[in-house]
């Protein structure tokens, strides 16, 4: 089962209820050097950045915490606009999704870290640059082992000989 999908299709729907659509919020791009943001502030990447396990629990079968990391970047075109910029939207995504529970999570979403990614010019119009910051957030579920079915071995017929009293005898079962 995905519990990763979800949970981070999740995210990106409770960020664009919180910023209200005056921000695009997306997955994280396929190929992050030839993309830039269309929209005229920026935009709020997320994407699932790492897993994390804890030690099995004694229960016969594997039963382990998984720590979940997701990371919203935020690439923005200001950094202190009038529109917002990256320390406006930095607090949004920060206040929007401190608590929240996504799908298939036992654990609140919790910020571990945020900082300063990098500048970079714009790909279309090189004099326009685009600031990057990052906040990652902690979230759980639970890793529990996927079982095989274990092969049945069913009895057909069992044939027994006596040697004491000199007599053969079968046994035999109808298997719907």
């Amino acid at each position: 089962m995905d519990f990763i999908s979800p949970a981070e299709d999740a995210i990106i729907k409770r960020l664009e209820d919180k910023a209200a659509r005056r921000v695009l919020v997306q997955p994280y791009p396929e190929d992050p050097e030839t993309w830039e943001p269309t929209h005229g502030i920026g935009a709020l990447l997320v994407r699932y950045t790492e897993g994390n396990y804890g030690d099995i629990r004694d229960t016969g079968l594997v039963v382990q915490d998984r720590e979940m990391l997701f990371e919203i970047t935020l690439a923005m075109w200001s950094l202190r606009g009038k529109q917002g910029g990256v320390y406006d939207y930095l607090e949004l995504v920060r206040a929007g999704l401190t608590g929240f529970v996504p799908p298939n999570c036992s654990k609140k979403l919790t910020p571990v870290s945020e900082g300063y990614v990098g500048r970079s010019s714009g790909l279309k119009n090189k004099s326009r640059r685009l600031w990057q910051y990052q906040i990652t957030f902690r979230t759980a579920t639970v890793n529990v082992e996927t079982q095989e079915e274990e092969p049945v071995i069913l009895v057909k017929r069992i044939t027994a000989i006596s040697e004491s009293i000199n007599e053969t005898f079968d046994v035999s079962s109808e298997v719907p």
